[in-house]
């Protein structure tokens, strides 16, 4: 994108979420000359004190809706581009659409491409009628019906919707090694969730050096720029929420599969399809959709893969912005991969070697302050995970 001298003239874009994901969409939009602009409901994040972050507003949780048309009838907002960077805000900006419409331009992509994405059962359904492979998975909407089915151990309980469980007990699966387990783990979950959002999968064997993701900024038809990565070290190692290092690879058969998903319900914006590897029959098993930007996006600034200008200029119908290869390149998050580094080395876990060409979640050296913040803020995101 050419830089405009006067930054007002340009519409700038509001992130909901100021952590890591957060920082890494306010470096790519502020050096691009584009306004940035947080919002957040606590003010101990990192984007706040990027350079490029013109401001931050805190809102009260539950209140992002409220926040957000109150800003749309403030001029200086007029037209800007929303960025959410969780389900929840997803959702919300999902949900309202049409209303938020009126004010911004938003990055959510059509409500049909949610309904798929947010309920795995609807996932897993899409994947399969299209014969992408899935892992074994299995349905019951009562302990009596699940108690009939044929499980092999060991097992997971997940959930059809994940923030909303995650967000309780800060896991993302139960394990079951056996049928005692699966039955007090299936009991702990229809606490926590809806008897009909309970999914039993087989786990596939491996921890993060067989996870892969394909990332597009998609207009409905096909990618306009893709990114194809392993993440190669997450925390925890088997069921990880976070990526703390990843690598671009090429692997073509992904890129096919996640476009079939992404075609199949006319998919547009940023997104992540994930996959993992099964050396049991040697097939790439599709796990889910990430339908907005996540942990590792910069990623693509450093191969070389404009996702997030792409999305811009799509939705301001500027010159299109294309690119489907990419440079070999290498994402690290250093405050919590030389600890997963240790706890690999200690469980005897093989870890894939850093590569070159790196792109740092936090550290910059023209933006330093982030990095700072972040070993300040440190004992206070431990202890609120």
């Amino acid at each position: 994108m050419s830089q405009r001298k006067d930054e007002n003239s340009v519409p700038g874009v509001l992130i909901i979420g100021g952590h890591v994901q957060g920082l890494g969409i306010a470096r790519i939009f502020g050096k691009n000359k584009i306004p940035v602009v947080l919002l957040d409901t606590t003010s101990v994040n990192l984007t706040r004190h990027s350079k490029y972050c013109q401001k931050c507003i805190k809102y009260k949780e539950g209140n992002l809706l409220e926040t957000l048309l109150s800003l749309g009838n403030q001029k200086q907002y007029a037209n800007w581009l929303l960025m959410p960077t969780n389900d929840k805000h997803v959702g919300i900006l999902g949900d309202h659409k049409e209303e938020l419409s009126k004010h911004f331009k938003v990055s959510t992509t059509n409500s049909k491409a949610l309904s798929y994405f947010f309920n795995k059962r609807h996932t897993y359904k899409l994947a399969s009628d299209l014969n992408i492979p899935i892992p074994t998975t299995l349905t019951a909407d009562s302990w009596e019906e699940l108690s009939k089915l044929n499980i092999v151990y060991p097992c997971i309980i997940k959930p059809a919707v994940m923030h909303t469980f995650y967000s309780q007990i800060k896991k993302k699966v139960f394990v079951c090694n056996n049928a005692t387990e699966l039955k007090q783990n299936y009991q702990r979950a229809i606490e926590l969730i809806p008897k009909n959002e309970v999914i039993i999968q087989d786990i596939i064997p491996g921890n993060s050096e067989h996870q892969y993701s394909v990332c597009f900024m998609f207009d409905g038809e096909e990618p306009l720029v893709t990114l194809s990565a392993r993440r190669a070290r997450q925390h925890p190692p088997d069921f990880g929420n976070a990526t703390t290092y990843a690598e671009t690879v090429d692997i073509p058969e992904l890129v096919v599969s996640a476009k079939k998903i992404l075609k199949q319900i006319n998919f547009t914006g940023v997104c992540e399809v994930e996959f993992k590897f099964d050396t049991r029959d040697n097939t790439y098993k599709f796990l889910e959709v990430n339908p907005r930007t996540w942990k590792w996006h910069t990623l693509a600034e450093k191969s070389d893969s404009p996702i997030l200008m792409s999305l811009y200029h799509y939705m301001y119908d500027l010159e299109p912005i294309i690119k489907n290869d990419q440079k070999n390149a290498s994402f690290r998050h250093l405050i919590t991969d030389i600890p997963t580094i240790l706890k690999m080395k200690l469980s005897k876990i093989n870890y894939p070697k850093t590569k070159k060409n790196i792109k740092y979640a936090v550290w910059d050296s023209n933006d330093l302050l982030p990095a700072f913040f972040e070993i300040l803020y440190l004992p206070y995101f431990i202890l609120k995970r």
